[in-house]
């Protein structure tokens, strides 16, 4: 049942019911009604040739649906875990995409998030005197962090800032979506700088230095000035770039900070994923590291 494709057009009697439950009549009882909300979720679902990954979304009458179910990949592994640094204390892995920020994912437990979609350098602490020391550093915005970032559209300047408070705006199936605080609302202080690396048609190459830590901050901070990263279906609802791809192209790309017990810099890049280099070749992006 993998790699099957299926296509459907809304009538005048189905319409008006949420997207799950139009699917769930029409799709052979061989996949259940979970498999049906992951591809949903996985973004192999579209709405009039647009990803939509919310399974709530009430079709309407001529919507031209069609969903993919993808070969089932192999469950994350930690021996298959790519190591980028290590030592007694801690030990920093590049984090593929598809595996979640939790401690059950990984031989330690990690002391930072990165989004499920979001590759790239995560620090894990291998024992809890490292990990309080390490949080502390955090606390201090001491752990240098830089992301690389494919966005939808031609940047205005070659760099820039953006200091946009950000605060929760709604719970919708289980994800919290944050977004710009308004004037007078209370939000939470999120500062990004960027600099653009290279631009071409209608996308641009960033590199992101998060000074806050706020969750989704340069997903939401990119959306907020009109460059959506490309993938990210949930922060961006218009992309001029033609190019889709399956997730958002956002990596931590690179790492440093003072090592608590050692007292030496570390300082670690992580490989840019497959998919990503994919992109860049596609767009005629050209990027060294």
């Amino acid at each position: 049942m993998d790699n099957q494709i299926y296509q459907f057009e809304v009538s005048s009697q189905e319409q008006g019911v949420g997207l799950l439950a139009f699917l769930r009549t029409k799709i052979p009882e061989t996949f259940s009604t979970k498999a049906i909300k992951r591809a949903i979720d996985g973004k192999c679902c579209t709405i009039n040739q647009r990803v939509e990954i919310f399974s709530s979304h009430v079709v309407s009458k001529g919507d031209k649906i069609v969903i993919r179910f993808k070969t089932k990949e192999p469950p994350f592994l930690q021996k298959n875990l790519e190591i980028l640094y290590e030592d007694e204390d801690l030990l920093i892995c590049n984090k593929p995409v598809g595996v979640v920020s939790e401690p059950k994912a990984f031989p330690f437990p990690p002391l930072h998030r990165l989004d499920k979609e979001t590759t790239g350098a995560l620090i894990l602490a291998k024992n809890p005197a490292i990990a309080k020391k390490m949080i502390h550093l955090f606390s201090q915005k001491e752990v240098h962090k830089e992301y690389l970032a494919l966005v939808d559209g031609l940047m205005y300047a070659s760099s820039g800032k953006i200091d946009y408070f950000l605060k929760k705006k709604f719970g919708f199936e289980g994800q919290t979506v944050w977004g710009v605080a308004k004037p007078g609302e209370k939000g939470l202080e999120a500062l990004t700088f960027w600099t653009c690396l290279d631009k071409q048609g209608s996308a641009s190459l960033l590199l992101c230095i998060p000074k806050t830590g706020r969750t989704h901050q340069l997903r939401v901070h990119l959306s907020s000035i009109g460059h959506p990263i490309l993938g990210d279906f949930q922060y961006g609802k218009q992309f001029k770039c033609s190019l889709r791809p399956q997730r958002h192209l956002l990596h931590a790309f690179r790492l440093s900070f003072t090592h608590p017990t050692t007292q030496k810099l570390v300082s670690i890049t992580a490989p840019i994923p497959q998919d990503f280099q994919s992109a860049l070749k596609a767009l005629k992006m050209h990027f060294v590291v």
